[in-house]
């Protein structure tokens, strides 16, 4: 598979972005988590809501801020530009919550992703998480 240098310039925006998102949500860092999205971004998660703006991403995401340690593993991301300033991945995750009998997979779902570029600076977009049944 070859790829551009701009396409892999991409990627690794992706790569730190997706990184980051997951270390804050794990953290409960909602601040630092909500500034990964433009001031008019999306985030999506199936079956709590949909959070319109980095404000209501902030509000959305302290509503279920960790309670017990936990981890969000990503894998398998597939970047695929669309334009010079913008691209979209899928990603794989696996939910993993820490409880009396240790560390324990909670959920697996799917990251869809949007990431545009202003003024040189990659954010999301729009961010759609889905479950597996």
């Amino acid at each position: 598979m070859s790829s551009t240098s701009g396409e892999a310039s991409v990627a690794a925006a992706f790569q730190s972005a997706i990184a980051a998102y997951a270390q804050a949500l794990d953290a409960g860092r909602v601040d630092d988590l909500a500034d990964l999205f433009w001031a008019d971004g999306v985030a999506e998660i199936a079956g709590i809501g949909t959070f319109e703006g980095q404000e209501a991403i902030r509000k959305g995401y302290a509503a279920f801020a960790p309670a017990q340690p936990q981890l969000h593993l990503v894998a398998n991301t597939v970047v695929t530009p669309v334009s010079e300033d913008e691209a979209t991945a899928v990603s794989n995750l696996a939910f993993f919550q820490r409880g009396e009998a240790g560390w324990a997979v909670q959920m697996v779902g799917r990251y869809d992703d949007v990431l545009t570029r202003r003024d040189g600076e990659w954010r999301f977009q729009k961010r759609v998480t889905s479950f597996l049944p």
